[in-house]
């Protein structure tokens, strides 16, 4: 993830925290919008994950944040579509 935003041109913070809640990467983009980018491997597909990931996500876009979860495979696999992807972020 870390060199598809670098390709990009987006400014990132791996690890960052917030509040009680540790994001992938906090991304900024070029109109200072801020993003929460999630790559979510396996675990994250069964049903108890995603019940706690909406819990999760909601209060992060409370507190200001727009939250985009990308499955780590689509990393591996499909890298210029998440590339296209976050290259749209406003």
């Amino acid at each position: 993830m870390a060199e598809i935003l670098d390709d990009i041109g987006l400014w990132y913070h791996p690890h960052y925290k917030e509040g009680r809640y540790e994001f992938d990467f906090l991304v900024v983009s070029p109109f200072g919008n801020r993003y929460d980018v999630e790559v979510d491997g396996l675990m994250h597909w069964s049903a108890e994950s995603l019940a706690q990931d909406a819990v999760r996500d909601g209060a992060v876009e409370a507190s200001g944040y727009r939250v985009i979860r990308v499955a780590a495979r689509d990393i591996y696999l499909r890298p210029e579509v998440v590339r296209g992807r976050l290259a749209r972020l406003s």
